[in-house]
């Protein structure tokens, strides 16, 4: 019996040679949580479905990038967290060509849509207290309590050592029990990209 990674290589190898079937076995395993992933990064549902078609645009792309080293869905995340990222940062050069903004007032502007994501379990607060979150952290954390990553796989996903993604995690879940206890959060400090950790 073939393990997820023999599977997985097996898949993509299928899928190397132009198997419509491999294609749609990746789509349907993966889609429904790398959409949900990406709601959660860039607060549209809107732009997290044209991101997610980019994202299975580059995969389809650059199958043959894949060293088959860790599974398929953890590459497929990465590829679509570098586009959200990517996402944000045209965002925010726009928002800075067309109007002065102090960087408060970019960021309140630039901060996840969460009323445009709604999801019947969970409440409006805990979307507030994940806008807030600097997307390595809302990453970071979501990853690992949602999904239950290891810091390993956190890390390889965010392009960081492992160190830096148990920080984001740690900072994460402080930011978290403040927000939602109604407190001030911690001082807001910068992370490797400039980013408000």
């Amino acid at each position: 019996m073939p393990t997820d990674l023999q599977a997985d290589r097996n898949l993509s190898e299928r899928a190397r040679r132009g198997d419509q079937a491999a294609w749609r076995t990746i789509y349907e395993s993966t889609c429904e949580r790398l959409f949900a992933f990406l709601c959660y990064q860039v607060g549209d549902r809107g732009e997290a479905r044209d991101i997610l078609q980019e994202t299975y645009l580059q995969a389809f792309r650059r199958l043959d990038t894949w060293r088959g080293e860790a599974p398929l869905e953890v590459w497929l995340r990465a590829i679509a967290l570098g586009r959200a990222i990517d996402w944000k940062r045209v965002i925010l050069r726009r928002l800075k060509r067309t109007a002065p903004l102090d960087e408060a007032s970019a960021t309140a502007s630039v901060a996840a849509d969460v009323d445009g994501v709604r999801f019947e379990s969970e409440d409006g607060a805990l979307h507030r207290a994940l806008a807030r979150l600097s997307a390595h952290q809302r990453a970071a954390l979501l990853l690992r309590e949602w999904e239950g990553r290891s810091f390993q796989e956190i890390a390889a996903l965010l392009g960081c050592a492992e160190s830096t993604a148990r920080v984001h995690h740690t900072r994460a879940c402080a930011h978290m029990r403040a927000a939602l206890a109604g407190r001030e959060c911690p001082l807001v400090e910068r992370d490797w990209e400039g980013q408000a950790t």
